[in-house]
């Protein structure tokens, strides 16, 4: 007898800025995954203000909230990177179902080896966001990976979300300043700026 495959469980995020705020995106509910909140949300593009025009990688995209809120609010193109294939198709299906497929490429791969790839094709970009998954080191890690691997140019902002818990010691980076850093709840939000 045939087992019939687990259903997956689905869950809606809303956008909460731009021409589609308002509107939600379907999501995945996956053990251990953490969704960045509205709030947080929110506060990432406050710090960043404008995003008009700008080119976004985000990395450890997750549901893409991030990547559909910047695509939302005017950013002119996208580049989303997660490792998880099921989770990647749902961020195809949201593109799609909104019509920002164009605007988007979406790459299920590791960031480890994502990140060389595109600055080896001569990427760059105005913006990126990363929210590895809290207290496993990843913040560091990220940023040396990025160092090695310019995908920034002068003023291209980093920002990364993590756990309150985590100490990030970004004072060795070359290349890097601390522009701000602010704390909702556990979640800690640290912006990084080339220069």
């Amino acid at each position: 007898m045939c087992k019939k495959p687990l259903k997956k469980e689905l869950s809606t995020l809303r956008i909460t800025g731009g021409f589609l705020r308002g509107r939600k995106i379907v999501i995945l509910k996956k053990t251990g995954v953490r969704y960045t909140s509205s709030k947080v949300r929110e506060a990432i593009f406050n710090i960043l203000g404008d995003v008009e025009g700008k080119k976004v990688l985000d990395l450890f995209a997750g549901s893409g909230s991030f990547t559909i809120e910047a695509l939302s609010r005017g950013a002119a193109s996208a580049t989303s990177i997660e490792i998880d294939r099921d989770m990647a198709k749902m961020l195809e299906k949201n593109l799609l179902f909104l019509n920002l497929n164009t605007a988007c490429h979406v790459l299920a791969m590791d960031v480890v080896h994502a990140v060389p790839f595109l600055a080896k094709k001569g990427f760059t970009y105005d913006i990126i966001f990363a929210d590895p998954p809290y207290d496993k080191g990843y913040g560091e890690e990220l940023m040396s990976l990025l160092t090695t691997n310019r995908l920034s140019h002068y003023g291209t902002i980093v920002v990364i979300e993590h756990s309150k818990r985590e100490i990030l010691g970004f004072s060795n980076l070359k290349g890097w300043y601390h522009v701000n850093a602010k704390g909702y709840g556990d979640t800690f939000i640290t912006v990084l700026q080339s220069g």
